[in-house]
């Protein structure tokens, strides 16, 4: 049996008895048409099931009314959860819809899913870019004049609008809060891309976010002068194998951290994994610190303390300055850095053993 065509607007003109040219008006919402005629093609086509072609349309308007989102691939992160949530819903408030694209922290990934997002005809796009260099395929003139705005990370290209946090701040907090508690050892997992395994050696590449944890961190310690006796460091990749590898490593030293801070949520959960096989207690035998807060952070016993980040804002953010670059792309780029804060729950307590 032969599936019924689907009415056409040259259907809706008839049924209403008006002219093509004036049906489309009506429909559209521009031109200058009477109200009882726009009333009465409507009828027309609510009585047939005409539905619009919108990509005509929006071909025609030169608009879609639709943005691109290019994310990393874990949806479970904390962050990327929440702050999806937060894009799509103030995108939705502003009469726009989300097109999500993940990348793996892949850039080959990164070029394809831009050109993925600019054959469907978005008005603008949000990266979370996969790497600090290399972000020509993001400019003006490779992007057919498609404002772009980075999200939680930053390129080395001042050409380019972004939203990030201030992690280098609210990392340095974390360590000044361990050091005025007593603690003297201290312990760095960092989750990096580009390592196979672990290693001790601080990678020379780096996406934004990581470097500037890093560099928070390392000022904490660095300030603390003589009141820290060892460092361990330890730069993993991201992967619950590897993470447990490493911070098992750290609690093998002679002297091993009695504080040990995270990049992020998953180094964090390996760290407690293990913490927990060696009947350690978590705010009593050993302190523990990770950058973003999520509600199973703080229901936790005891909880965990955390550099949080305003992850709402950040999404809500990144929209409304993409939006204003869509509606009027004459603007010099714009650097936003939405501030952090330390919450310090019973996860980071006084060392046991003072020295």
């Amino acid at each position: 049996m032969q599936k019924p065509s689907a009415p056409t607007i040259a259907d809706v003109a008839a049924a209403a008895g008006v002219s093509l040219a004036t049906a489309s008006r009506a429909l559209s919402g521009y031109g200058r048409v009477a109200a009882a005629t726009i009333d009465r093609v409507r009828d027309a086509a609510d009585g047939l099931g005409y539905r619009p072609n919108e990509l005509a349309r929006s071909m025609r308007i030169g608009s879609t009314t639709t943005i691109g989102l290019v994310v990393i691939a874990d949806f479970t992160n904390a962050f990327f959860d929440r702050v999806t949530k937060s894009i799509v819903d103030t995108a939705r408030a502003n009469g726009y819809q989300v097109i999500i694209s993940n990348t793996d922290e892949e850039i080959s990934v990164e070029f394809a899913a831009v050109q993925t997002m600019l054959d469907k005809q978005v008005d603008g796009i949000l990266v979370v870019p996969s790497l600090h260099e290399n972000s020509d395929h993001l400019l003006a003139d490779q992007v057919n004049g498609k404002p772009v705005v980075l999200l939680d990370r930053y390129t080395n290209d001042a050409r380019l609008s972004s939203v990030t946090t201030d992690d280098r701040l609210g990392t340095r907090r974390a360590v000044d809060e361990s050091i005025a508690l007593g603690h003297r050892r201290l312990g760095f997992l960092i989750s990096t891309v580009g390592v196979d395994g672990f290693t001790d050696r601080q990678p020379e590449a780096m996406i934004s976010t990581v470097r500037e944890r890093v560099e928070g961190f390392r000022a904490g310690a660095i300030a603390a002068g003589d009141r820290v006796l060892s460092e361990q460091w330890r730069f993993a990749q991201d992967s619950a194998e590897a993470a447990e590898s490493a911070i098992a490593s750290m609690l093998d030293e002679p002297h091993p951290p009695t504080v040990v801070f995270c990049s992020n949520n998953d180094m964090l959960i390996a760290s407690l994994r293990v913490i927990a096989q060696r009947g350690m207690r978590v705010g009593h035998d050993i302190s523990i610190v990770t950058v973003d807060d999520s509600p199973w952070a703080s229901a936790f016993s005891p909880g965990i303390a955390v550099v949080a980040r305003p992850v709402e804002e950040v999404g809500e953010s990144a929209v409304r300055l993409l939006l204003e670059r869509i509606a009027d792309p004459g603007h010099d780029p714009v650097m936003i850095t939405l501030p952090t804060e330390f919450i310090a729950r019973g996860s980071l307590a006084a060392p046991a053993s003072p020295e």
